[in-house]
């Protein structure tokens, strides 16, 4: 959008949204960058927050649930991604609650298995290291990953890793 003399920040923040839903921190630095006086910036963010235009709380959830579905992480890794987006550490709370309501196992074994897959031509003890250190870089809990690494020791022998 061309910001003329007298593109309002509420305009110019209309036309962002309507891009991609951003959270108020994003929506923010984008009018900043365009030079857009605090004040009116401010007051264009209240008035689409009001207007339900700008939730924080929807974009998170919205977010967070698609990331899971795309790349299984767990929950430390998307807190921080959550919190780098500008989510209020309370609301990252509330979303990560709601989006592992049934504990991160789940996200944790779609991950596992992907990488399993993906390194089947090693040999199970490099598999499962190569494994649970793949896990723990997305984020899961080392209770959770060894849980995981030793049901798979159970399920196909004493040293392999779901192979």
């Amino acid at each position: 959008m061309r910001q003329g003399p007298s593109t309002s920040a509420y305009q110019v923040a209309l036309v962002l949204l309507s891009a991609r839903d951003r959270t108020r921190l994003e929506l923010s630095r984008l009018l900043a960058a365009r030079g857009l006086p605090q004040a009116e910036r401010e007051s264009a963010l209240d008035r689409l927050k009001e207007q339900g235009y700008l939730d924080d709380r929807r974009f998170a959830t919205v977010w967070a649930r698609g990331r899971l579905r795309a790349k299984p992480m767990g929950p430390y890794r998307l807190r921080r991604e959550l919190e780098s987006k500008g989510i209020e550490e309370h609301l990252v709370s509330e979303v990560l609650r709601e989006v592992y309501e049934d504990g991160e196992e789940a996200a944790a074994a779609r991950a596992m298995a992907s990488k399993v897959s993906a390194l089947r031509h090693l040999p199970p003890a490099s598999r499962t290291g190569r494994v649970a250190r793949f896990l723990e870089r997305r984020g899961f809990s080392r209770e959770v990953i060894w849980r995981l690494l030793g049901d798979a020791r159970q399920a196909h022998g004493v040293h392999e890793c779901a192979g």
